[in-house]
């Protein structure tokens, strides 16, 4: 076998004639005999061609987590996590009263424009932040009973629920 040596490290070995695999120019640089194994990056120690250590196992292939599961859900489906009464009482709360204080009709308006949000959106995200601000919101102002904003927002999204768009 013939290699071409560069720094007494074997470069590449001619799997072959070198005259009949490359051009002249190249088959020329392949002009030293080694013995039958030898690999490229090979090195010559007291006149003995020393192999390489073999590279190490690649490691297992372990498949990528899924990715997690979007919670979107169409916008009568997070309605549908109210109740009928949730629902009335929100409306209430939602009603402008021009002889309430101006903090109450502020609330009002901002309940009003968080309702009209939802229901301009595309779809509900359940993880969104601001979601999940607004409805644990509703529950801080007493709007909802405590602890339904965590089953409001918590809930497992249902197949009949799931945003597909």
């Amino acid at each position: 076998m013939k290699a071409w040596i560069e720094n007494n490290q074997v470069r590449d070995v001619a799997q072959g004639i070198p005259q009949d695999i490359y051009a002249p120019a190249i088959a020329v640089l392949y002009d030293t005999d080694v013995p039958d194994g030898t690999v490229n990056g090979a090195t010559l120690v007291a006149g003995v061609w020393t192999n390489p250590p073999p590279p190490p196992p690649a490691p297992p292939y372990v498949p990528s987590p899924a990715p997690p599961e979007l919670r979107h859900v169409t916008n009568l489906a997070f309605r549908n996590r109210f109740t009928p009464t949730e629902k009335v009482d929100l409306e209430i709360a939602s009603l402008d009263d021009p002889t309430a204080t101006m903090a109450a009709r502020k609330q009002a308006a901002g309940l009003r424009v968080a309702l009209k949000d939802q229901e301009s959106a595309s779809y509900i995200d359940l993880d969104r932040d601001d979601t999940r601000a607004g409805v644990e919101m509703l529950e801080a102002a007493g709007l909802i009973a405590a602890g339904r904003a965590a089953i409001v927002l918590d809930a497992q999204v249902t197949e009949v629920e799931r945003y597909r768009g």
